[in-house]
């Protein structure tokens, strides 16, 4: 089995850490330092709309499925921005 079809045979999970795993170290910078700016960004926007960490926190414990479902999708989405700087 060569590593595409490894990679194939993974989930989202497993398929984000074995890129960030074996990712290029600009790509990688790159792409978390834009990440993190928009997690910045929600956190201080959820702030000034009111809402608390323990609001998010009880939105993680009441939207569980959403939350593992919109997981995976940024494990793709974090993977394939990755990839996208590399090349």
């Amino acid at each position: 089995m060569d590593f595409l079809d490894a990679m194939l045979n993974k989930g989202p999970k497993e398929k984000f850490i074995e890129i960030i795993q074996n990712g290029n170290l600009g790509a990688l910078e790159r792409t978390f330092e834009n990440f993190f700016a928009e997690y910045i960004a929600m956190v201080e926007l959820l702030e000034k709309q009111g809402l608390s960490e323990k609001d998010v926190q009880n939105f993680i414990l009441e939207e569980g499925e959403l939350i593992a479902q919109r997981q995976n999708d940024l494990f793709i989405e974090l993977g394939a921005k990755i990839l996208g700087h590399e090349g």
